[in-house]
């Protein structure tokens, strides 16, 4: 977070030596992937980690989710797609997590693994009818 606040204070700086984009582009990974992180193993040490219930992780993954729901927010507000992009597959992460997390024990892997191929499926085919949108334009 102070990453992404650093670069858009010194957006002007970093514009004129053509870093912004990158810089911007490492902080939101970084942010991302530590909340991720955190969203799995909480602020606990390895000891007490694995006492841990999954109720006790809950604020963590509802952090990961309002940070990602507020990135994808601000890029319609903007039209920034870098931000949408980041938004959403973080966001997308954070489900497929929580579905791993909550489901594998107690659901027979068959529907598991059943329920995770048809989301996948229809995932990827939205994602190629907007790639395939896109590159529809550019002809």
């Amino acid at each position: 977070g102070a990453l992404l606040l650093s670069c858009l204070l010194l957006r002007d700086v970093l514009t004129k030596r053509r870093l912004f984009t990158t810089s911007k582009a490492t902080g939101l990974t970084y942010l991302f992937i530590a909340l991720w992180i955190m969203s799995i193993f909480g602020n606990y040490d390895p000891v007490s980690w694995s006492s841990m219930t999954r109720e006790a992780l809950i604020p963590w993954a509802l952090l990961f989710a309002v940070a990602a729901g507020l990135c994808i927010y601000i890029s319609l507000k903007t039209d920034d797609g870098m931000l949408r992009g980041f938004g959403l597959t973080f966001l997308a992460i954070n489900l497929y997590t929580r579905f791993f997390e909550y489901f594998w024990d107690s659901m027979h892997k068959v529907f598991f693994f059943l329920i995770l191929a048809v989301s996948l499926a229809v995932l990827g085919r939205y994602a190629e009818k907007i790639w395939h949108a896109g590159s529809l334009k550019h002809e």
